[in-house]
């Protein structure tokens, strides 16, 4: 099966210079930088060293993730934003738990074995009361339902209902995965500090979207 991995960026520059040459060409079949608008050089870095860059349409992050995946050829699909925060030595991992028969699989930095070296007390206790409602409300078993790194399977994906257009996308989809009843697991993996650039995430705009969509799909 074709693997592709969805790179998404906005002035990410120095992260994406150490972290885009890390990730071996044998692991994935294809590399997508999806770009939400940079201005600092990330769109002619990627360009110049071979990558290939789909400019989204849409403001947001779901709206990228939306775009990317509208292009991408793989069978299975790895978001893997390259800020840092995911070590891109364990993208094997991940694919390897996806060929063991899940739909979708997440590189969850709060179960057992992994750490967040990134998190502040706002965001680590946001994550994990998000992540208590998603289990709570739709029978599901997460240890993280926010980290952007994970993958799933273009088949399973194709039946899921996604409309979120920023943020809220990364709850959104552990929730329709739980809802359809598909094969779900977690790995554990690292999450080291962000290299360079700035956090996109306002943690109370962020946290009440992510809080409406929760809503939202337990009321469908």
């Amino acid at each position: 099966m074709k693997i592709t991995l969805l790179a998404p960026t906005l002035n990410e520059i120095e992260a994406v210079r150490v972290v885009l040459p890390k990730i071996k060409k044998e692991w994935v079949d294809e590399i997508i930088v999806i770009d939400g608008g940079s201005t600092d050089g990330t769109v002619e870095y990627c360009q110049n060293n071979g990558y290939l860059v789909h400019r989204q349409k849409g403001r947001g992050y779901g709206n990228g993730m939306r775009d990317g995946y509208s292009v991408a050829q793989g069978d299975i699909v790895i978001e893997f934003p390259p800020d840092g925060n995911s070590p891109p030595e364990r993208i094997p991992d991940i694919i390897k738990k996806i060929n063991e028969g899940y739909d979708f699989v997440v590189a969850s930095r709060y179960k057992a074995g992994a750490k967040s070296y990134d998190d502040d007390l706002l965001t680590a206790v946001g994550n994990k009361i998000f992540t208590f409602l998603v289990n709570l409300l739709f029978g599901a078993n997460y240890t993280d339902v926010l980290i952007g790194f994970r993958a799933y399977r273009r088949e399973s994906f194709s039946k899921l209902k996604m409309t979120a257009a920023g943020l809220d996308w990364s709850v959104q989809m552990p929730i329709q995965f739980a809802k359809v009843g598909f094969k779900i697991a977690e790995i554990p993996v690292d999450e080291p500090k962000r290299i360079g650039g700035q956090r996109k995430m306002s943690p109370f705009k962020t946290g009440w979207k992510i809080l409406k969509i929760i809503i939202k799909e337990f009321m469908e």
